[in-house]
């Protein structure tokens, strides 16, 4: 038996979030014992059939760090996974999830806490940490260069998609936009400096077609240093904010292209989402990016406004690339499984389970 950290189960459910409940929910379809430990009060976004267990009274870090471990030690120290943060300070039996270390590169981007509390605890629980479980090469080696901790015990375990009433590859590839509605290009992420969308909006002013309508969905966050967007408003520029997974898709499926122009990444899930409903994607030409995508997607150099916006008129000019797009990204997340990734936690666990 292991127990996971519950704590993103009070959190509204973005990237890492999903990544931690998705592998629960897999676990517990698998049939593995265990069960999440967490605050009193959980976010209404998750509806799951897996055991928790709530203990303590405190939230936030304050239970992390004393709540959950004192629970731990209460029930025997059993090995304990986080799959989001970083985890108990004073606890040694655990792994880990580091899934980017950008706090680290560019601290700037940042709240001064955020950056602190990280800087302080990653290096310090990840040296004490069985393993530690990362969602790319890129990122293994980020972690390694950035924390200096030991590549030996770094464990590449992919994220996937949220999404599972998928369409079929060939309901996908026949798909036929509405001609009566709009044509937009879709950009999705949280509201923070890396993923660069000041540098979208200045070259989405630059295209050719001006009927084409940008759509930047995501929330704020505190922990970032968030640029006011809301500048960035124009006649075809709208900023939608948190929208439901329904809504998302029936975006992703009706965009003619996404574009993710972030400067920085561990891995990056909405190229993955892009490819999964059918959307031409456009993504920044970093190593994470690469990595992930592959040849499924046009790439720009994200601090280039004019090469961005030539990259989007290429793609919305031309259908033949776009269902080229398709059909690789397609081909392409076959690779990533929320089965398989589950199987790999919990072959690592077993080796550190009382």
């Amino acid at each position: 038996m292991f127990v996971v950290n519950g704590r993103y189960l009070t959190q509204k459910a973005t990237g890492v979030h999903r990544y931690a409940f998705e592998i629960c929910n897999k676990l517990h379809e698998m049939g593995v014992d265990f069960h999440v430990a967490v605050p009193q009060e959980i976010h209404p976004d998750y509806t799951f059939d897996f055991k928790t267990v709530k203990c303590g009274s405190l939230n936030t870090h304050l239970w992390e760090q004393v709540s959950l471990p004192r629970y731990l030690k209460k029930i025997g120290s059993p090995l304990l996974i986080s799959f989001t943060g970083c985890g108990p300070l004073n606890y040694n039996n655990q792994i880990m999830t580091i899934h980017d270390v950008s706090h680290e590169r560019y601290p700037q981007w940042f709240s001064k806490n955020y950056y602190r509390f990280y800087h302080y605890m990653m290096p310090r629980i990840g040296r004490k940490a069985h393993a530690i479980l990362t969602v790319s090469e890129f990122s293994k080696r980020e972690i390694v260069d950035t924390l200096g901790l030991d590549a030996a015990k770094i464990h590449v375990v992919h994220s996937n998609v949220p999404f599972h009433n998928k369409p079929s590859d060939e309901e996908i590839l026949n798909y036929r936009h509405n001609p009566s509605g709009d044509r937009y290009v879709i950009a999705v992420s949280s509201m923070d400096p890396r993923k660069n969308f000041e540098r979208l909006v200045a070259a989405f002013n630059k295209i050719e077609d001006k009927s084409v309508k940008l759509y930047i969905i995501g929330m704020s966050f505190k922990a970032f240093n968030t640029p006011d967007l809301q500048k960035l408003i124009g006649e075809n520029v709208f900023l939608p904010g948190y929208i439901s997974d329904d809504a998302l898709q029936k975006m992703y499926q009706n965009a003619i292209l996404s574009v993710y122009p972030s400067l920085y990444e561990g891995f990056g899930l909405p190229p993955l989402e892009s490819m999964t409903y059918g959307c031409p994607a456009i993504n920044s030409d970093i190593p994470a990016l690469r990595e992930v995508s592959e040849g499924a997607a046009l790439y720009i150099d994200p601090y280039d406004v004019g090469d961005m916006a030539m990259k989007i008129n290429q793609l919305l000019a031309d259908e033949s690339l776009q269902q080229d797009l398709r059909v690789k990204g397609l081909e392409q997340i076959k690779k990533y499984s929320w089965e398989k990734s589950a199987k790999q936690v919990y072959e690592l666990a077993q080796k550190y389970m009382q």
